[in-house]
């Protein structure tokens, strides 16, 4: 009996052996899937180029898998292709190197399809395709994720799938999140750069795609495949797969959830939920207001079934919703006890996903995003701001969370009825503009601002449903205005005879009244300066200052303010004076030792937009003029007052005290390069005023009369909360004024010896070599401090043959006169040539030391090619530089450009393709012979939604040799994008009133 029962059925033997043998051919499968799928594996490069949306400009690296290799059809994230414009490299295992087409990306979940031209590879090389086979999955399924983790290439990790049936993963605020779609869950360690690899089973095919990572777990996030095959199927046949929409967010609950929520399993199975069969329900998470369901379904209600068919998943639910957009459906749910069916209209996806963009005064504008209005579940109504390069929109605080809602009053619902709105106003014409977080729907904001005067060109940036590249046309909707040039007669006016608003008493003034009247004199010459930056320039970003600064002279119409403000010199600079009347001003003069500049503003402008309220009388001017005392300087223990002028409007009066007298030196920062300041004296007051709303103040003794400065000094944009302020004695601004008010060109009155110095004490200089006379000499003569300077750093290095100071030299006399005060060695206003009378070797020697004159070394033209902003090399630049003679160097690199993945920053450009860089003209010559030929015909292919062959954009490949600072000779090959990085330079003239313009190349 027992051998009969038995008979057919397997021995334990058998089966243990069996077992075995499976786990050997599986182990031999796995060793061998790299070999089999290598082919089908590529590298993408991706470039961002704009923001936009939840997108920045950036550029990564991820893994995409050949999904149809006769139409060249690659699979991959869609965050990886990004929602704005882009474009794409793969790379092979063998290394061909295909241009990709950012065909298709899914408005909502992470998948996106990319298309190459097969007939770019070899004839010998066919990549093999990956079968999509999301119906395998299962939870245990082990599996093997092939990407390029890290970025390097063809790596494996291993796993097993633990979970079929998450909710999407929720990244964080103000970026993508996937929604309405279940992930599968694993251990897993792959992390960035295996963005859209295949997560693949023994046999080769893909069950999901990697999607994402926990940050700080091991647990990796993976994409169901159903909708990526509905989809694929359209883009075979280059179609845009129908998607559907009712502005609603679901999430999947268990079954016990539901049950706590009020349905009961009996109930569900009496209406079609197959409870025994599944894990849970759909509920309603979020309802978008004005959306297709508001008021017809609410948040909690549970999906029972939709067109009479169940609903055990997202994957069913939307399968009905993707194919009914423009219909009704009617949906069945449990709300409130009650079981209810609600018909609701299906809306088009694509209605809602903004495909447009609008660059306009540097703003990147466009419709109002799903994405963003899901996370704080409000209308999708108004224009989103992506980036705000310029600052038009300055005020609005944190731009990628605020929304326009209105523009001079006119609502803005969406990015056609912003343009409208903005149609007709002028590039000086103030604006009202409304805005919303649109991450808090309360936080409400109206302001006044006003589009800059010099930008690049407005454009409108349309996205091909076809080719998913973007073309442009102009937007003429704003009407363009020139400059206001200043036309006045130099040298009309002495500094001691100024017209009548003057602020600043002279010793005779002072016995008319007590000094502490002066404030409501100066008050009056107190102004507000708004400064937005054009680009990058001097190792400087773009960001918008407001601070303060005083006028010093109505009829040049001069004023004084702190770098802080201006740190960037490609400034649009807009002048408000006492709240009534503003008027746009250039950037005259950036002192390149003192942290001070002059702007300059054409007065015959501010009478004209005053009107009937005149300007001169309610402003005034600062008398800066040397002071009449026998000492110039500030001295330790002078009693002060500071006088602190407000971005605002108004002043802060604060009595003080003169500390301490001491040499400023300051460090370069490594990221930016920005002015360092060294060889100044400066004075430290106690109390020391410092306010967070105000940046330059005067300093006056209480006899009436302007003795320094109190400025704050410009920090990096990597430390922009750090606040710090210096006095300066006036007598050092003085002579660039003087300069200013004689004539329109850059003042010539800074000469140096290129060297740094310290200064070193008295004692130590006779035991260097100092003889007893000038030793008795000095002592004599500076009888409050005891010390000369020393020669401790070359800034740049002088020509063979050329007689220069070197490094421990101590400086005796300059020109006969002994020096003093620092800024009389620092700061030379003599001829071209310095005698100076040193100690070198312990031996007094005189010496003959050619000066550098500073004048018309600030930057006034600017390049930009392959995302490269190229100019002459800033001061910084050229103290750094290992090489003086280079003359064309990269300050910085545009995020998302080809140079920011080829090309460092701060280096000069020795050759481009083969031909020699020596000058600025040379690589604008350049630069225009390299643009594309087919730029404007590619443009309108796109626009006209024409089918393209290949990935590439207008553009080619560039062979570049570049120096480093240090002095390092490298070689890299570009590869330039014309379409979404054209070249243009920006250009100045050479007075001080001229300003800046754009210049396609």
């Amino acid at each position: 009996m027992m051998a009969e029962d038995c008979a057919g059925l397997p021995c334990p033997l058998d089966t243990a052996a069996a077992g075995v043998e499976q786990e050997q051919q599986d182990d031999v499968n796995w060793s061998t899937l790299q070999d089999r799928l290598r082919t089908s594996i590529v590298s993408i490069s991706s470039s961002h180029c704009f923001y936009f949306d939840h997108d920045c400009s950036h550029c990564s690296n991820a893994t995409g898998f050949v999904v149809d290799a006769t139409l060249g059809i690659v699979l991959s994230n869609r965050h990886v292709m990004g929602s704005g414009p882009s474009f794409h490299k793969a790379t092979f295992f063998n290394n061909q190197e295909v241009f990709l087409q950012p065909t298709y990306a899914d408005p909502i979940h992470d998948f996106a399809f990319f298309r190459y031209d097969p007939a770019e590879l070899n004839d010998s090389f066919v990549p093999k395709e990956i079968r999509l086979a999301p119906q395998k999955a299962r939870s245990g399924l082990e599996f093997r994720i092939i990407g390029n983790n890290s970025n390097e290439k063809l790596s494996v990790h291993q796993g097993e799938l633990s979970q079929l049936d998450r909710n999407a993963p929720e990244y964080g605020p103000n970026t993508y999140n996937d929604f309405n779609t279940f992930y599968y869950q694993a251990s897993s360690t792959s992390k960035g750069g295996s963005s859209g690899s295949p997560v693949v089973d023994v046999v080769g095919d893909a069950v999901a795609l990697n999607a994402g990572a926990g940050s700080y777990s091991s647990t990796s996030f993976f994409l169901p495949l159903e909708r990526v095959v509905y989809a694929l199927e359209f883009v075979r046949r280059w179609e845009v797969p129908p998607r559907g929409t009712l502005q609603v967010v679901f999430k999947h609950i268990t079954h016990v959830q539901a049950e706590r929520l009020g349905l009961g399993a009996e109930r569900a199975a009496c209406e079609g939920v197959l409870v025994d069969s599944t894990t849970g329900v759909l509920i309603i998470d979020k309802i978008l207001p004005g959306g297709p369901a508001d008021g017809k379904l609410q948040v909690g209600d549970i999906i029972l079934s939709a067109e009479s068919k169940p609903i055990p998943g997202f994957p069913d639910l939307f399968g009905i919703i993707d194919a009914s957009v423009g219909r009704q459906i009617d949906i069945r749910v449990a709300s409130h006890g009650e079981h209810k069916t609600v018909a609701v209209t299906v809306q088009d996806l694509y209605e809602i996903t903004p495909s447009q963009f609008l660059v306009v005064g540097g703003a990147i504008l466009h419709s109002l995003s799903l994405q963003k209005a899901f996370f704080s579940s409000s209308r999708i109504v108004g224009v989103a701001i992506a980036k705000d390069w310029c600052g038009f929109l300055r005020h609005s605080d944190v731009e990628s969370r605020k929304v326009i809602r209105a523009v001079n009053g006119v609502q803005t619902n969406d990015l056609y009825a912003l343009m409208n709105a903005l149609r007709g106003v002028r590039h000086d014409e103030s604006i009202v503009v409304k805005v919303v977080d649109h991450r808090d729907p309360r936080d409400e904001a109206v302001f006044v601002t006003r589009l800059p005067l010099v930008c690049k060109p407005d454009k409108l940036y349309t996205r091909s449903s076809v080719t998913g590249f973007w073309s442009h046309e102009p937007y003429t909707g704003i009407i363009k205005t020139a400059f206001p040039k200043q036309v006045i007669k130099p040298g009309a006016e002495t500094l001691t005879a100024m017209s009548n608003g003057k602020c600043g008493h002279g010793a005779d003034q002072a016995k008319s009244g007590p000094a502490a009247l002066l404030a409501q004199d100066i008050e009056r010459a107190v102004v507000s300066i708004a400064s937005d930056t054009v680009c990058p320039a001097d190792g400087q970003y773009c960001w918008s200052e407001a601070g303060c600064g005083f006028v010093v002279s109505k009829q040049h119409g001069i004023v004084l303010c702190s770098t802080r403000v201006v740190r960037n010199p490609t400034c649009n600079l807009v002048i408000t004076f006492a709240g009534l009347a503003s008027v746009p001003a250039t950037l005259a003069y950036t002192h390149p030792l003192y942290p001070i500049a002059f702007l300059k503003y054409n007065p015959a402008h501010l009478d004209a937009v005053s009107g009937d309220v005149g300007a001169d009388g309610w402003m005034a001017e600062l008398e800066l003029k040397a002071p009449a005392s026998q000492e110039p300087r500030m001295a330790v223990g002078n009693r002060v007052m500071v006088l602190l002028g407000a971005a605002a409007g108004g002043l802060e009066v604060v009595p003080s005290s003169v500390s301490a007298r001491s040499l400023l030196s300051t460090s370069t920062c490594q990221n930016c390069l920005d002015q360092r300041f060294f060889n100044t004296e400066t004075f430290k007051l106690s109390p020391a005023p410092t306010t967070a709303t105000s940046d330059l103040g005067v300093v006056c003794d209480f006899g009436g009369c302007i003795r320094g400065l109190w400025v704050q000094m410009p920090c990096c944009y990597h430390d922009q909360k750090k606040v710090e302020f210096v006095g300066l004695d006036s007598l050092l601004v003085l002579p660039v004024f003087e300069s200013l008010c004689a004539s329109e060109a850059p003042p010539d009155v800074v000469h140096v010896l290129d060297v740094e110095f310290r200064p070193q004490m008295l004692a130590a200089a006779k035991v260097l070599g100092a003889s007893n006379d000038h030793i008795r000499d000095l002592s004599q003569t500076l009888p409050a401090q005891r010390y000369i300077f020393m020669v401790s750093k070359i800034l740049r290095k002088r020509l063979p043959g050329v007689e220069s100071l070197e490094i421990g030299d101590l400086v005796l006399r300059v020109d006969g006169r002994i020096v003093r005060h620092i800024d009389e060695l620092a700061c030379l206003r003599g001829g071209n040539v310095a005698e100076l009378v040193i100690v070198r070797d312990q031996q007094e020697i005189t010496v003959k030391v050619p000066t550098t004159s500073l004048a018309g070394k600030d930057t006034r033209r600017i390049i930009f090619w392959a995302g490269m902003y190229i100019q002459e090399p800033h001061l910084t630049a050229l103290e750094l530089a290992s090489c003086p003679t280079l003359n064309v160097f990269v300050s910085i690199n545009a995020s998302g450009s080809p140079a920011e993945r080829d090309v460092g920053e701060n280096v000069f450009i020795t050759e481009v393709a083969g031909r020699p860089i020596v000058t600025m003209d040379d690589m604008a010559r350049i630069a225009g012979e390299l643009k594309s030929a087919d730029l404007s015909s590619f443009n309108s292919d796109v626009a006209s939604g024409q089918r393209l062959a290949s990935g590439k954009v207008p553009g080619r490949h560039v062979k570049l040799r570049y120096v480093t600072l240090a002095g390092e000779t490298k070689v890299e090959s570009l590869c330039t994008n014309d379409i979404y990085f054209p070249a243009w330079q920006l250009r100045r003239g050479p007075l001080t009133s001229d300003a800046w313009e754009w210049e396609e190349l």
